[in-house]
């Protein structure tokens, strides 16, 4: 699992512009993890639950329709609905996460750096082989 964290910065607003500070971590997933995601289905494993990012506007986010909601299911898969951190976004490509502020992203990145990702790969590790069979007394 080869890992890249790169921070961004984006300008959102007419008017009004807004910088936007970003995250986009890329994961090179070799073949047998690649393997193991596909085996175990495990492509929709929520690694990490996020809110919406800054850069989306949660009014239109909510007031989607039902016809909307299925066409961006059907075009883009069904985790494109959520803003959660799955295998799948990330055998995708680079995915890209943006806050207000910087502190906000740097904290994001630490804690993708410290917890999620090394979770992530003692999961796949995990679920590469199946539990063997134990006889015992109590």
């Amino acid at each position: 699992m080869k890992i890249d964290i790169s921070h961004k910065e984006k300008k959102q607003g007419l008017v009004f512009k807004k910088t936007l500070h970003g995250v986009e971590l890329a994961v090179g997933f070799n073949d047998e993890e690649q393997a193991i995601i596909r085996e175990r289905d495990l492509e929709l494993t929520i690694l990490m639950e996020r809110g919406i990012p800054a850069d989306v506007d949660a009014d239109k986010v909510a007031n989607r329709g039902l016809v909307k909601k299925v066409a961006i299911a059907a075009t883009s898969g069904v985790d494109a609905l959520g803003y959660h951190l799955t295998f799948r976004k990330l055998m995708r490509g680079p995915d890209t996460y943006f806050f207000e502020t910087p502190i906000e992203a740097k904290n994001y990145a630490d804690e993708l750096k410290s917890d999620i990702l090394p979770l992530a790969k003692a999961y796949l590790e995990g679920n590469k082989e199946t539990g063997s069979a134990d006889s015992f007394e109590l």
